[in-house]
């Protein structure tokens, strides 16, 4: 497939997501949940986890968001759903590889869709809007997880 049918698949993937994104709407019986803000543009998002026995049972997300955090959002929710705690951490690390501009490409631990955040190496404060969700999560769970230096300025 051509680099640029690739990247057109990509952005569907993106659009469809931020359009309808799935796991969205509050959580009746969430164990963990955590609010996030990004100061830069102004994006909210709140996730509701049900964690038991080690495991993500269900994840729900709500915010006032741009197209970017709310596919990240719905994508991330898709992909952790029944992983272990443990199973977080590799996650974590590709996706937040695959958004710098030197960084590897780990596909086995990312899944099909959240390749698609390859494209935003090209709009480096983008990358701010699209870390929330996963910066949220790590707030929730209490867990630390070492993030790339977020983008100053827009």
């Amino acid at each position: 497939m051509k680099e640029a049918d690739l990247k057109s698949l990509y952005q569907s993937v993106l659009i469809e997501h931020s359009k309808a994104p799935l796991h969205y709407g509050k959580l009746a019986s969430h164990t963990h949940v955590a609010e996030g803000f990004n100061s830069i543009c102004g994006d909210s998002i709140t996730l509701y986890l049900k964690v038991g026995e080690g495991l993500i049972q269900a994840a729900q997300f709500e915010s006032a968001s741009c197209s970017i955090c709310t596919a990240s959002a719905s994508m991330m929710l898709e992909r952790i759903h029944k992983l272990s705690l443990r199973e977080l951490i590799p996650v974590f690390t590709a996706f937040d590889q695959i958004l710098e501009p030197s960084g590897t490409i780990d596909s086995e631990n990312l899944g099909k869709d959240l390749l698609a955040f390859e494209g935003l190496r090209e709009f480096p404060a983008r990358i701010n809007c699209a870390h929330l969700p996963w910066k949220t999560l790590s707030k929730a769970l209490n867990l630390d997880v070492p993030f790339s230096e977020p983008v100053k300025g827009s």
